[in-house]
């Protein structure tokens, strides 16, 4: 897929450059390469904010997790305490690399943890909900494959 693109982008350069140099009668002057060059920059900058907005309206893309947009309570909650763990593992390497003093980084990681836990706690029920659907979801496929034993047997006490 990345080859594809760069192929687009190339052959958009290419065609650009070529309406230029065919506007200017297949004179390649100095400024006819100054306006390649600008038609380079501004097709680069277009390649760049069109990446930039993908990865702010993609979920996953490209692994960037920072980037994504929660969508609804839950995913909110769970952006909120994984920005939270990275926080307390960045303080814990702030003191060891001695940017922060022990009482600041014991001061900051007692808040990131308070506030870690408030979001843990209400993260439950959502949990809870998705326990409750998987077990609902195992007992209907036990109560379809026990259909399907009984319907199998009466076959064969039939036949």
């Amino acid at each position: 897929m990345r080859w594809v693109r760069r192929a687009g982008i190339a052959s958009v350069l290419v065609f650009g450059w070529m309406f230029v140099i065919w506007q200017n009668r297949f004179h390649v002057t100095a400024p006819v390469v100054f306006v390649c060059l600008g038609y380079l920059a501004v097709v680069m900058t277009v390649v760049n904010l069109w990446r930039t907005g993908a990865m702010a309206v993609a979920r996953d893309q490209y692994g960037e997790e920072a980037w994504a947009r929660p969508l609804g309570a839950r995913d909110a909650l769970e952006k909120e305490k994984r920005t939270l763990v990275k926080a307390i593992k960045e303080a814990e390497f702030d003191h060891q690399t001695g940017k922060l003093s022990k009482a600041d980084a014991d001061a900051m990681i007692q808040t990131y943890r308070t506030r870690a836990i408030e979001i843990i706690k209400a993260l439950e029920p959502y949990e809870q909900q998705s326990a409750t659907t998987r077990a609902k979801i195992e007992l209907e496929v036990k109560a379809r494959l026990e259909v399907d034993g009984d319907a199998k047997s009466k076959k064969k006490a039939a036949g």
